[in-house]
């Protein structure tokens, strides 16, 4: 992970020297052809590299973190002060050496070669200040941007186990990542659990790793099943469930010692209808990891309907899509079923059903306790998403979720659901033409 960063720096401080040398050389020499304009251009290349540098910065390094917007400034005026300060040293530093170029030029002069004495100095000192301001930036943005590290305060565990929570995990062809799911899964620091294993007809080793299982855990039951698909799977399992909570994770994914421990604790506050985690993203064939959802999410305000902030969280929320990461109440979760008539957004029609039923608030827990692998054949592009109609059908069903009435505010929350669902339709196909 720090020689991936420490990569990505050198990158960042490639991009920026390349973007420096030529704002100097089109800006400062063609277009105003004036060396007597040297304090303008300098100042000019000083703010658009400090510029490119926050935008490549966001892009590059800040993916896992989101920076304050004081951070922000502060890393605008670092990057600019420093270069305004290193830029004087780095000129005198030049003039030491007036005689080497005195030496060049004579060389030049006697091959017929051009050499411009003001344009090497310039661009030398441009080049050295985007150099030292991002060594400085390697060792000291994370503290000018982020502060002091505030570490999250850790959900308090349950008081007790006296509430059994059943954990429904499907299995399909799984069987190189099954191994290190179900030992996350039975290694849980909350003991009192009901682990439900659905086979829906594995052709690989997957059925008889889940029977292995079952044979050293008495709280695994395994089913084996002909394949139905996954709906039909947490379906079975759903009917199988005799816990107080029930939680779905995929047999391809894995999750954190107190995963289960952490989403239970807010049930101690009755208001409380489903609990919510972060996540992290193994992104596989990348090797590195990505740590995603654990920022503030604002509760719902007085006024505000219920099925306007559930879809304020559609719009700005991924989690909500699906029916991992979270810990359900079995009384409500055991209602309701997954469609098995449609393999696109299945996932969310439940959850939506199982909001629209509850009561209380959606709690969220800020830390990353579900490590959603990405890159395993279970988690790439689904064809289902690269259909358009697909996604008309799901937001017809919203609207039928939402109501014959809804209020204005619901409607402008419903068509930013819509708007973000037409970039992700184009995403899907983009990374589904890629990967063609």
């Amino acid at each position: 992970m720090k020689a991936s960063r420490t990569i990505k720096f050198i990158i960042v401080g490639i991009i920026l020297t390349l973007i420096n040398f030529t704002i100097y050389t089109f800006l400062a020499r063609i277009i105003m052809n004036s060396n007597e304009l040297l304090w303008l251009d300098s100042l000019l290349s000083c703010f658009l590299t400090t510029f490119a540098a926050f935008l490549l910065h966001s892009k590059i390094t800040w993916q896992e973190r989101r920076p304050t917007e004081f951070g922000v400034i502060k890393f605008f005026l670092w990057n600019f002060l420093t270069a305004l300060l290193i830029s004087p040293f780095l000129t005198w530093f030049f003039k030491l050496i007036t005689p080497l170029y005195e030496s060049i030029f004579n060389l030049t002069s006697a091959i017929h070669l051009p050499f411009d004495y003001n344009f090497i100095e310039s661009t030398g000192v441009f080049v050295l200040t985007t150099c030292v301001t991002m060594v400085l930036n390697f060792l000291f943005y994370d503290k000018l941007v982020f502060g002091k590290k505030t570490e999250l305060k850790p959900a308090p565990l349950a008081a007790n186990e006296k509430d059994k929570v059943s954990i429904i995990i499907p299995i399909y062809n799984t069987a190189k990542y099954l191994k290190p799911c179900l030992n996350s899964v039975i290694n849980q620091s909350y003991h009192n659990l009901e682990i439900i294993l659905v086979d829906d007809g594995s052709t690989d080793n997957s059925g008889k790793i889940a029977d292995e299982f079952a044979k050293k855990d008495h709280r695994i039951k395994v089913v084996h099943q002909k394949n139905q698909g996954q709906s039909t799977a947490r379906n079975h399992g759903l009917k199988l469930a005799t816990g107080d909570y029930i939680s779905f994770i995929d047999s391809d994914d894995k999750v954190d010692p107190d995963f289960i421990s952490k989403l239970l604790a807010p049930y101690e506050n009755n208001n409380t209808c489903v609990t919510v985690c972060g996540r992290h993203y193994e992104m596989l064939h990348q090797n590195y990891r990505k740590t995603v959802y654990i920022s503030y999410i604002r509760p719902k305000k007085t006024h505000e309907s219920k099925k306007a902030y559930i879809l304020y969280l559609l719009t700005i929320d991924g989690r909500m899509y699906s029916a991992i990461d979270k810990l359900f109440k079995a009384e409500i979760a055991k209602q309701l079923r997954f469609n098995e008539s449609i393999n696109f957004s299945e996932d969310t029609n439940y959850v939506l059903d199982y909001l629209k039923k509850s009561k209380g608030t959606i709690h969220f827990v800020r830390e990353p306790l579900y490590i959603y692998n990405y890159g395993t054949e279970t988690s790439t592009i689904k064809k289902s998403s690269t259909i358009w109609s697909n996604w008309q059908a799901a937001y017809l069903n919203l609207k039928k979720w939402l109501g014959s009435k809804p209020s204005l505010k619901e409607k402008f929350w419903l068509h930013a659901v819509h708007l973000r669902w037409r970039v992700s339709f184009i995403r899907s196909k983009r990374r589904a033409k890629k990967a063609a």
